[in-house]
Protein backbone atom coordinates (compact mmCIF):
# COMPACT_ATOMS: atom_id res chain seq x y z
CA UNK A 1 0.00 0.00 0.00
CA UNK A 2 2.38 2.26 0.17
CA UNK A 3 3.98 2.32 -3.12
CA UNK A 4 0.71 3.42 -4.14
CA UNK A 5 1.36 6.74 -1.60
CA UNK A 6 3.98 8.53 -3.91
CA UNK A 7 1.69 9.38 -6.43
CA UNK A 8 -0.95 10.42 -3.54
CA UNK A 9 1.38 12.30 -1.26
CA UNK A 10 2.19 15.26 -2.95
CA UNK A 11 -1.19 16.00 -4.06
CA UNK A 12 -2.52 15.48 -0.44
CA UNK A 13 0.43 17.27 1.01
CA UNK A 14 -0.66 20.06 -0.61
CA UNK A 15 -4.44 20.29 -0.41
CA UNK A 16 -4.82 19.01 2.62
CA UNK A 17 -2.43 19.08 5.41
CA UNK A 18 -4.43 17.29 7.25
CA UNK A 19 -4.37 16.25 11.43
CA UNK A 20 -1.67 18.30 12.53
CA UNK A 21 -1.23 19.15 16.32
CA UNK A 22 -4.23 19.87 18.55
CA UNK A 23 -1.96 23.21 19.18
CA UNK A 24 0.51 25.20 16.49
CA UNK A 25 3.21 25.94 18.19
CA UNK A 26 4.95 28.27 15.56
CA UNK A 27 3.45 30.43 13.57
CA UNK A 28 4.06 28.60 10.60
CA UNK A 29 2.55 25.60 11.90
CA UNK A 30 -0.08 27.66 12.67
CA UNK A 31 -0.90 28.25 8.91
CA UNK A 32 -0.65 24.71 7.85
CA UNK A 33 -3.30 24.43 10.46
CA UNK A 34 -5.50 26.84 9.07
CA UNK A 35 -5.17 24.83 6.06
CA UNK A 36 -6.50 22.09 7.36
CA UNK A 37 -10.21 22.07 7.96
CA UNK A 38 -10.42 23.79 4.65
CA UNK A 39 -8.58 21.11 2.66
CA UNK A 40 -10.44 18.41 4.40
CA UNK A 41 -14.01 20.13 4.03
CA UNK A 42 -13.86 20.48 0.05
CA UNK A 43 -12.87 16.41 -0.38
CA UNK A 44 -15.57 15.21 2.27
CA UNK A 45 -17.84 17.58 1.16
CA UNK A 46 -20.13 15.01 -0.07
CA UNK A 47 -22.73 17.88 -1.97
CA UNK A 48 -19.92 19.19 -4.06
CA UNK A 49 -20.15 18.07 -7.94
CA UNK A 50 -16.72 16.52 -9.08
CA UNK A 51 -16.13 20.70 -11.31
CA UNK A 52 -17.24 22.46 -8.21
CA UNK A 53 -15.17 20.37 -6.17
CA UNK A 54 -11.81 20.53 -8.62
CA UNK A 55 -12.55 24.42 -8.69
CA UNK A 56 -12.93 24.81 -4.40
CA UNK A 57 -9.58 22.40 -4.75
CA UNK A 58 -7.61 24.82 -7.73
CA UNK A 59 -8.28 27.90 -6.13
CA UNK A 60 -7.47 26.78 -2.92
CA UNK A 61 -3.93 25.12 -3.67
CA UNK A 62 -3.83 28.57 -5.77
CA UNK A 63 -3.50 30.43 -2.78
CA UNK A 64 -1.21 28.06 -0.51
CA UNK A 65 1.63 27.82 -3.06
CA UNK A 66 3.99 30.07 -4.64
CA UNK A 67 3.55 28.36 -8.05
CA UNK A 68 5.97 31.45 -9.63
CA UNK A 69 9.07 30.68 -7.15
CA UNK A 70 8.58 26.97 -7.59
CA UNK A 71 8.54 27.36 -11.63
CA UNK A 72 11.85 29.54 -11.87
CA UNK A 73 13.48 27.12 -9.20
CA UNK A 74 12.40 24.15 -11.94
CA UNK A 75 14.49 26.08 -14.70
CA UNK A 76 17.48 27.27 -13.09
CA UNK A 77 19.70 28.73 -14.90
CA UNK A 78 17.88 28.73 -18.16
CA UNK A 79 15.82 31.25 -16.43
CA UNK A 80 18.91 33.85 -16.75
CA UNK A 81 19.26 33.35 -20.51
CA UNK A 82 15.42 33.36 -21.18
CA UNK A 83 13.30 36.56 -22.56
CA UNK A 84 11.02 37.68 -19.58
CA UNK A 85 7.80 37.28 -21.68
CA UNK A 86 9.19 33.86 -22.12
CA UNK A 87 9.54 33.00 -18.76
CA UNK A 88 6.30 35.20 -17.74
CA UNK A 89 4.68 32.96 -19.96
CA UNK A 90 5.86 29.89 -18.75
CA UNK A 91 5.23 30.80 -15.09
CA UNK A 92 1.72 30.97 -15.59
CA UNK A 93 1.34 27.53 -17.58
CA UNK A 94 3.16 26.11 -14.88
CA UNK A 95 0.70 27.14 -12.50
CA UNK A 96 -1.54 25.52 -14.64
CA UNK A 97 0.10 22.68 -15.00
CA UNK A 98 0.74 22.09 -11.24
CA UNK A 99 -2.53 22.38 -10.10
CA UNK A 100 -3.86 20.37 -12.43
CA UNK A 101 -1.12 17.58 -11.75
CA UNK A 102 -2.33 17.65 -7.68
CA UNK A 103 -6.07 17.87 -8.52
CA UNK A 104 -5.87 14.54 -10.95
CA UNK A 105 -3.57 12.60 -8.16
CA UNK A 106 -6.61 13.16 -5.46
CA UNK A 107 -8.66 10.96 -7.65
CA UNK A 108 -7.25 8.68 -4.61
CA UNK A 109 -7.93 10.15 -1.39
CA UNK A 110 -9.30 7.83 1.08
CA UNK A 111 -9.45 9.48 4.34
CA UNK A 112 -5.80 9.57 5.27
CA UNK A 113 -4.53 12.51 7.12
CA UNK A 114 -0.88 13.90 8.08
CA UNK A 115 0.11 14.43 11.44
CA UNK A 116 2.37 17.64 12.28
CA UNK A 117 5.03 16.22 14.04
CA UNK A 118 7.07 19.63 14.14
CA UNK A 119 9.28 22.09 12.40
CA UNK A 120 12.44 23.77 11.92
CA UNK A 121 13.96 26.95 10.27
CA UNK A 122 16.31 26.36 7.71
CA UNK A 123 16.96 29.89 7.66
CA UNK A 124 15.61 33.22 7.70
CA UNK A 125 11.75 32.56 6.33
CA UNK A 126 12.80 29.20 4.92
CA UNK A 127 11.09 26.58 7.29
CA UNK A 128 10.32 22.81 7.31
CA UNK A 129 6.88 21.33 8.70
CA UNK A 130 7.52 17.77 9.14
CA UNK A 131 4.40 15.25 9.02
CA UNK A 132 3.58 11.76 9.20
CA UNK A 133 0.53 9.86 7.12
CA UNK A 134 -2.17 8.37 9.34
CA UNK A 135 -3.75 5.83 7.34
CA UNK A 136 -7.40 5.05 8.75
CA UNK A 137 -6.93 1.67 7.46
CA UNK A 138 -3.62 1.20 9.58
CA UNK A 139 -4.17 3.78 12.76
CA UNK A 140 -1.21 2.39 14.98
CA UNK A 141 1.38 1.88 11.83
CA UNK A 142 4.73 1.65 13.55
CA UNK A 143 6.60 2.85 10.24
CA UNK A 144 4.47 5.48 8.75
CA UNK A 145 5.30 7.49 5.86
CA UNK A 146 7.44 10.78 6.68
CA UNK A 147 6.63 13.61 4.80
CA UNK A 148 7.61 17.43 4.65
CA UNK A 149 6.70 20.95 3.76
CA UNK A 150 8.71 23.40 2.81
CA UNK A 151 7.23 26.53 3.46
CA UNK A 152 8.48 30.17 2.96
CA UNK A 153 7.62 33.55 4.47
CA UNK A 154 6.10 35.84 1.83
CA UNK A 155 6.05 38.44 4.37
CA UNK A 156 3.07 40.42 5.82
CA UNK A 157 1.87 37.11 7.73
CA UNK A 158 1.71 35.22 4.50
CA UNK A 159 3.12 31.67 4.21
CA UNK A 160 3.98 29.54 0.87
CA UNK A 161 4.20 26.06 -0.09
CA UNK A 162 7.21 25.97 -2.41
CA UNK A 163 8.24 21.64 -2.18
CA UNK A 164 7.16 18.48 -0.31
CA UNK A 165 9.41 15.32 0.63
CA UNK A 166 8.55 11.62 1.18
CA UNK A 167 10.45 9.71 3.11
CA UNK A 168 13.58 12.56 2.42
CA UNK A 169 13.11 13.09 -1.24
CA UNK A 170 12.16 16.09 -2.19
CA UNK A 171 9.36 16.27 -5.13
CA UNK A 172 11.10 19.72 -6.52
CA UNK A 173 14.64 18.05 -6.67
CA UNK A 174 13.19 15.47 -8.51
CA UNK A 175 10.88 17.26 -11.44
CA UNK A 176 13.88 20.18 -11.49
CA UNK A 177 15.79 17.43 -12.91
CA UNK A 178 12.93 16.02 -15.26
CA UNK A 179 12.66 19.79 -16.48
CA UNK A 180 16.19 20.22 -16.64
CA UNK A 181 16.44 16.78 -19.14
CA UNK A 182 14.22 18.31 -21.43
CA UNK A 183 15.16 21.69 -21.39
CA UNK A 184 19.23 19.82 -22.21
CA UNK A 185 17.31 17.81 -25.26
CA UNK A 186 15.51 20.60 -26.63
CA UNK A 187 18.11 23.72 -26.60
CA UNK A 188 17.29 24.87 -23.64
CA UNK A 189 14.01 26.65 -25.04
CA UNK A 190 11.52 27.36 -22.06
CA UNK A 191 8.95 28.39 -24.68
CA UNK A 192 9.53 24.37 -26.01
CA UNK A 193 9.08 23.39 -22.24
CA UNK A 194 5.63 25.61 -21.90
CA UNK A 195 4.33 24.16 -24.82
CA UNK A 196 4.88 20.96 -23.67
CA UNK A 197 3.79 21.24 -20.39
CA UNK A 198 0.58 22.75 -21.79
CA UNK A 199 0.42 19.60 -23.39
CA UNK A 200 0.73 17.54 -20.58
CA UNK A 201 -1.68 19.52 -18.32
CA UNK A 202 -4.45 19.24 -21.48
CA UNK A 203 -3.81 14.94 -21.19
CA UNK A 204 -4.20 15.03 -16.93
CA UNK A 205 -7.90 15.46 -16.95
CA UNK A 206 -7.95 12.18 -18.50
CA UNK A 207 -8.36 8.28 -17.19
CA UNK A 208 -5.17 6.99 -15.82
CA UNK A 209 -3.42 9.90 -16.73
CA UNK A 210 0.17 11.15 -14.76
CA UNK A 211 2.09 14.15 -14.49
CA UNK A 212 5.18 13.05 -15.88
CA UNK A 213 7.36 15.77 -18.13
CA UNK A 214 8.54 13.21 -20.61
Amino acid sequence: MKGGWRRLIPALAVAVFVGGAAKAATPVETFVQQNIDRGIAVLKDTSLGDATRRKQLADFMAQILDTKKMALFMIGDVRDKAATPDIDTYAEIYKAFTIASYESQLNGYGGQSLKVTGSIERATGDYIVNAVVVDPSAPKDPNPLQVGFRVTDEGGGKYAVVDASIEGIWLGLAQRAEFGSYLSQHGESVPALTTHLQEVTAQLSGPGATASTH
